[in-house]
């Protein structure tokens, strides 16, 4: 029998069982050997088990926790996956939840060699404490193809193609499998590589059994400020093989899971400034800014996840078929409370800075007689936000393959439906009259918000004791407005593939011909909060009600934060009060049709692909060469508005692209222990959506009268690459191995999906910016990953059980971008660390396993901007712990705790130095504390 995919079950476990050869006696005897990582393709013919040495009788404990690491020791057999492959695939089993306090699918990916993580700044996805995106070698997330059991997902993220895995539980995924080499058989608009989810089968485990797994966890910042921390899951799965040679399997899994928690941040209220005056820009004078105005941020997160997984198999000599079936929901209810201070005045007071004329036009009375920044007016003001999200997968699949006389035929066809939904974003503002400084608080002004940046990650304002007295008071302002608005995305994903192949003893072993044909529908909706909004009276403008103060609102007024408490406090709102205000005064009814259709998408897009592979095997060399054709096309109907805001109409958009995907992948394996690797192959990645087809997008006029208006560009060509990949690797046995490659990738026709910038034109006060290709760009790197216990160096029982383990990758990236016309930059890729590396201490013995271990991400750019510095996330680090005691054979027990060190989460700068924090929007310095839980598995 053979499998495209992976080795059959107990053909891996005799391999990995030749592996052990190598390993100390203690060593040995602690491992087991029972689960595959590669869920979806694992394979047991029953005459080839029957030809197979004995392997001894497994206890429903050692069957069920054959997806624990052993001594620290990655699950064998999915080293021995990594080993077999031609490619570079790096696999992580998820599936212990006893030991690892982290319950999202990106937070595990990152222990593997060069995986870094994001999140949506714009939707305070950072302050949940959990990654969303994972990025393949620094490369940006809509470089990657996500695929669950090899189905392609629905991409509803709606800024680019990525998936956000916060979706995903590991009660549910066996396995994350990341191919940095994918060969002519797999999609080849991958240029970063694919990130499969592995869900289990019943022949990925060695015996029938039932398991419970449950745990609590308790987040220490939501706690200690008094607000929602507690939280817990529960998992229930069961497999069962059944028929005459048990060649029937049914595995079925569900889980539901609750947490709370809380987040922290701060940051300046806008962007930077130059100290002195008619100097430049912010850009050209990054040594020398003026913060304008700060704030700072509480958030709490109640989190939900609950989802079902089933799968029906059957596995014979001619034939292996198959049936998936898997449902997902998260949910976040999210809310920020904010509080800050602005630097402007208001109704009745004025400027005492001299009127100065910029270069180039116009006048500003920011600086003073010397011409140092000196902003006048402090506004206190109070902000809330909710960015609830709702996201909803189902997917389907069916499918098989025949093997007749050397010759294989495989067809599948699958279904999956994803929602991305923001059924409400309400936002309220209190602002009102600024502190100037003068008794009366009127007329000639003297004081603003001068910050001190002193410390990097805490600014602060520099005040009078009137100026406190003032700014302090949650008695004002009153409230200036309550407005909501929604978001929606959904997309229907039809696919069908198929092939037909050889197999041969020859120099040919192999040789397949195959097709994939891929139909996604899009529909989207979207309604600015900001076209609902309902003024209440104030000083500043014109209302039929006066809005509430903070004090009136009910809530709980912070006692702590961060390191130094905010000169306003922070209240966190009662959040049933804001529903009820805004169903009482935002009447989204009124809202014109027009209106509504500037938010209207209508999409389809198809991607239809055919291929053709071979399998050349000289002595131990294999060599795989392969080309792939992939053929794209969309239509679209959406609303493009006029750049003067004033009418608009839908229009029709579409545009077909192919590309030719030439690939060859090579391995030369002269013996079980060493494994020398190559790899050159062309590659693309499509636009994001988004970027190609979608509303046009207009914001309100800043404080220079400025308006943006953001278009598509349905003529965004895909960005191209070719990908170089060298590597060797050492199998020792289960206690030793290491893995070092080196890559290069070549670009050209580069987007900036996270910059603000691509190619604007201003006409008047209007700002139309469209994302355009860019030029070209590289990155060069290499990485590392091994393993080693010290029982393959002493034989004591104690000792014996000890190792060290980790990964780290390092690079280059150079990339060339076009921000405008005129203005070419040549600067790194984005979402691109320099250094990623894991680290890791464990221990195990027949019932204790532990760890400690540590996962750094190194600075990266994040935006790219015009006339301020680009953004950049400073280094990360996180020190976890998890200790796992099996108290009987069928009962395990186990406590972790994340973040020990309670480092940040997120720091952002304006700038690569950490002297200039960045304003909210790009997430300033965060903090999501410590998390501790404890859990039981239960096996039957």
């Amino acid at each position: 029998m053979n499998s495209t995919y992976t080795l059959p079950v107990r053909r891996q476990r005799s391999r990995a069982l030749a592996l052990l050869a190598h390993a100390a006696p203690g060593a040995l005897a602690a491992a087991i050997l029972c689960l595959p990582a590669s869920a979806a393709f694992a394979q047991t013919a029953p005459a080839e088990a029957a030809a197979t040495d004995p392997i001894p009788a497994e206890t429903a404990s050692e069957a069920l926790t054959g997806d624990i690491v052993v001594n620290g020791r990655r699950q064998q057999n999915a080293l021995a996956e990594e080993h077999d492959a031609v490619g570079v695939i790096d696999i992580v089993t998820t599936g212990d939840v006893a030991i690892h306090s982290q319950t999202g699918i990106a937070d595990l990916a990152k222990t593997l060699p060069g995986i870094s993580v994001s999140r949506d700044q714009g939707r305070n996805q950072s302050a949940t404490g959990e990654a969303q995106y994972v990025s393949i070698r620094g490369f940006d997330t809509s470089y990657n193809a996500y695929t669950l059991d090899g189905l392609r997902l629905p991409q509803v993220a709606g800024s680019s193609r990525a998936i956000s895995l916060n979706l995903f539980s590991p009660f549910a995924v066996g396995a994350i499998a990341v191919d940095k080499t994918p060969g002519a058989a797999k999609d080849s608009d991958s240029i970063a590589g694919i990130v499969d989810l592995r869900t289990p089968t019943a022949f990925d485990f060695s015996t029938d059994f039932t398991r419970a797994r449950v745990l609590a966890q308790g987040a220490q910042l939501a706690l200690d400020r008094k607000q929602k921390g507690f939280g817990g899951a529960v998992g229930i799965d069961a497999a069962r093989r059944f028929g005459s040679d048990r060649q029937f399997g049914v595995y079925v899994a569900g889980y539901y899971e609750e947490r709370a928690n809380a987040a922290e941040s701060t940051a300046v209220q806008n962007d930077y400034k130059t100290t002195n005056f008619n100097v430049g820009t912010a850009r050209a004078n990054g040594d020398a800014l003026s913060a304008d105005g700060v704030q700072w941020n509480f958030y709490d997160n109640e989190i939900k996840r609950y989802g079902a997984t089933g799968s029906l198999d059957f596995h014979s000599d001619p034939v292996e078929l198959f049936a998936r079936v898997n449902y997902a929901t998260y949910l976040n209810t999210n809310t920020m409370n904010q509080t800050g201070l602005r630097n402007e005045l208001t109704r009745g007071q004025t400027n005492s800075n001299p009127v100065r004329t910029l270069t180039g036009g116009g006048t500003t009375q920011a600086y003073n007689a010397a011409g140092i920044y000196t902003p006048l007016g402090i506004n206190p003001a109070s902000y809330f936000r909710t960015e609830d999200v709702e996201q909803e997968l189902f997917s389907a699949q069916v499918g098989g393959k025949a093997h007749w006389n050397g010759f294989t035929a495989s067809l599948e066809a699958a279904y999956a439906d994803g929602r991305f939904d923001q059924p409400q974003r309400i936002e309220a503002a209190f602002r009102g009259v600024a502190y100037n400084g003068a008794a009366t608080n009127t007329g000639l002004s003297s004081e603003g918000v001068v910050v001190d940046l002193s410390n990097p990650r805490s600014p602060r304002p520099v005040l009078s004791s009137g100026a406190s007295a003032y700014v302090g008071s949650l008695d004002r302002p009153t409230q200036l407005y309550v407005q909501q608005g929604y978001d929606y995305l959904s997309e229907v994903k039809k696919t069908v593939k198929g092939s037909v192949g050889w197999e041969g003893t020859g120099v040919l072993a192999s040789i397949a011909v195959g097709g994939l044909y891929e139909d996604s529908d899009r529909d989207g909706r979207s309604l600015s909060p900001d076209v609902t909004r309902y003024r209440f009276l104030t000083p500043l403008q014109a209302g039929t009600v006066q809005g509430p103060t903070i004090n009136q609102y009910l809530g709980y007024v912070l006692k702590d934060f961060l390191d130094y408490y905010p000169s306003r406090g922070i209240k966190v709102l009662e959040r049933s009060q804001l529903d009820s205000q805004v169903s009482q005064s935002v009447n989204l009814a009124t809202v014109s049709q027009q209106v509504i259709n500037q938010g209207l998408l209508k999409a389809n897009e198809k991607r239809k692909a055919v291929y053709g592979t071979a399998t050349l095997k000289l002595g131990t060399l294999e060599v795989v060469p392969g080309v792939r054709y992939e053929d794209n096309s969309f239509d679209a109907r959406y609303f493009s508005a006029n750049a003067n805001g004033v009418g608009g109409s839908f229009v029709n958009a579409g545009r077909n692209y192919d590309h030719l995907d030439p690939s060859v992948l090579a391995a030369w394996k002269p013996d079980d222990r060493f494994v020398v690797r190559g790899a050159i192959r062309s590659s693309y990645a499509r636009p994001g959506f988004d970027q190609i087809a979608g509303p046009t997008r207009r914001s309100d006029a800043d404080s220079n009268g400025v308006i943006t208006v953001t278009r598509p560009n349905p003529d965004l060509k895909p960005v191209e690459a070719w990908s170089y990949d060298a590597g060797i690797e050492y199998y020792g046995g289960v206690g030793r191995y290491l893995q070092v490659a080196l890559y290069y990738k070549d670009l050209k026709n580069i987007l900036v999906p996270t910059g603000t910038r691509s190619l604007s034109e201003t006409v008047g006060n209007v700002v139309t910016i469209q994302p355009v290709n860019g030029r070209g760009g590289n990155a060069k790197g290499v990485e590392a990953s091994g393993r080693f216990t010290i029982g393959d160096m002493v034989g004591s029982t104690f000792l014996g059980n000890f190792g060290v383990g980790g990964n780290i990758t390092y690079q280059r990236t150079e990339a060339n971008y076009q921000i405008s016309a005129t203005d070419i930059r040549r600067s790194s890729l984005p979402q691109a660390p320099d250094l990623i590396y894991n680290a890791e201490v464990f221990y195990a013995d027949g019932k204790v396993r532990t760890n400690l271990s540590y996962n750094h991400t190194g600075r990266f750019l994040s935006n790219v901007q015009d006339s301020q510095p680009d953004i950049y996330v400073q280094p990360v680090g996180e020190l976890n712990f998890g200790l796992a005691f099996a108290a009987t054979d069928n009962l395990e027990i186990g406590v972790a705790a994340r973040n020990l060190l309670d480092q940040h989460t997120y720091w952002a700068t304006v700038g690569k130095s950490e002297r200039y924090i960045s304003n909210d929007r790009n997430g300033g310095y965060m903090k999501t504390g410590r998390v501790f839980q404890f859990s039981l598995t239960m096996k039957m």
